[in-house]
């Protein structure tokens, strides 16, 4: 039988109890579904949505989707990126029936921004990060410590770039050499290329890789990559995932954990 995790709610308790309470009987559970959970930690009311990975409560919480990045819309003065009307379409579908909410906690549980991080599940037990990634609408990413399910969201991914689903097929979405890159190419990207040498600092190492482009990987996530120390990576061609910024003259990426890294020789 679904479960939910009987934590108290914040905000409205009185109308989460009554809320759980109705979950027991009502709700489903797609058994076979992809990265999915017989047990949750919350359930709410979908108020808004925003775009592929982020959705607003109707008692006003933001929630972050773990496990995935889609497309950007539109915002200031930044058009939107290809296929972010999809993937936003996307998830308002998955929620087209009903508006009802479950949440999965992270491990950290906010973000900088002050958003719940969640995995997100529909009424019928649809994981809706892992829906967005086998469709080709997200990226598969991995910030620790929220690591659960890392393993199923990636390989949904590995599908969906073999079947050339949405981003595996769009030219905006192709993987860029570092020593192509410039500085205005920031916000999530796919880049690769080789190691030319590795600086140490007290808490981070920087892994050089072009003379425009960087990656920070901190000493206290060293701990994640005990299967491929850093220290080995010298010389070595590698693919990366993450977010860019450009910062001193300089464009930089962070490295957290191995997952949003490849070896390629």
């Amino acid at each position: 039988m679904l479960q939910i995790k009987s934590e108290p709610v914040k905000k409205a308790p009185l109308i989460g109890a009554f809320l759980f309470a109705g979950l027991f009987s009502n709700a489903s559970f797609v058994v076979g579904s992809e990265c999915n959970t017989r047990q949750y930690d919350e359930a709410a009311t979908l108020d808004k949505v925003y775009d592929g990975d982020t959705i607003r409560l109707t008692d006003g919480r933001k929630v972050r989707l773990i496990a995935v990045n889609t497309p950007e819309m539109a915002r200031k003065e930044q058009p939107a990126q290809a296929l972010a009307k999809e993937a936003t379409q996307s998830l308002e579908q998955m929620f087209q029936r009903h508006r009802r909410v479950y949440l999965k906690y992270g491990a950290d549980r906010k973000d900088r921004y002050k958003r719940v991080l969640a995995h997100v599940f529909t009424a019928q037990g649809k994981n809706v990060a892992a829906e967005l990634i086998r469709q080709g609408l997200g990226y598969a990413i991995l910030v620790p410590p929220n690591d659960w399910q890392h393993e199923c969201y990636f390989k949904l991914e590995q599908q969906a770039q073999k079947n050339n689903k949405g981003i595996w097929l769009h030219s905006d979405y192709r993987v860029r050499q570092t020593a192509d890159l410039t500085r205005e190419m920031t916000g999530f990207q796919l880049v690769e290329g080789r190691i030319s040498k590795i600086g140490h600092g007290k808490k981070w190492l920087w892994l050089d890789m072009a003379p425009l482009f960087s990656v920070k990987v901190e000493r206290r996530n060293l701990k994640y990559f005990t299967n491929q120390p850093i220290e080995s990576l010298t010389g070595k061609s590698i693919r990366l995932r993450g977010w860019v910024a450009y910062y001193n003259g300089k464009l930089r990426m962070s490295l957290r954990h191995p997952a949003m890294m490849e070896i390629l020789d």
